[in-house]
C-alpha cells in the first residue's frame, strides 16, 4: 500500500486527556486540549510517523522517507487533518477515542511524545 494512501487514514485520525478515560470518545473541546502538540502515529500498524500539530492549525509529518505539510482542525466531534502531498490536500475527518495510553482513529493509533 502506498505511503499516500496509508497515511490518508490518518485523516481518520489524531498526550493525554485528564478526562478521557479508555475507550471514551473525546469531545471537541477534549480535542482542542490534546491538540497542538507533537505526536506518535502508527498508521495500520505498519508506518510510524511523527507529526507536529501546530497551534495555528498546521501540521507537519515526517517519517524515514520523507515529510509533509498540511493543516489540523476541530469539526463535529471530530478530528480533521490534510496533508499536502501523502492525503493529496484532502481533508479527512474521524472521532478520536483514548485506549490505554494511545489514541485511535480508524486505522490509526497516536500518542503525544
Amino acid at each position: 500500500m502506498r505511503v499516500v494512501r496509508m497515511l490518508a487514514i490518518c485523516g481518520l485520525l489524531a498526550g493525554l486527556s485528564p478526562v478521557a478515560q479508555a475507550s471514551d470518545k473525546l469531545s471537541s473541546s477534549e480535542l482542542r486540549e490534546l491538540f497542538p502538540g507533537k505526536f506518535q502515529a502508527v498508521v495500520s500498524g505498519v508506518v510510524t510517523v511523527n507529526l507536529t500539530a501546530g497551534g495555528d492549525g498546521s501540521l507537519v509529518g515526517r517519517m524515514a522517507r520523507g515529510s509533509d505539510s498540511g493543516r489540523w482542525y476541530v469539526r463535529n466531534g471530530k478530528l480533521c487533518i490534510v496533508l499536502d502531498k501523502w492525503m493529496n490536500g484532502k481533508p479527512k475527518c474521524s472521532a478520536v477515542t483514548a485506549e490505554e495510553g494511545w489514541f485511535r482513529a480508524a486505522d490509526v493509533r497516536f500518542r503525544r511524545l
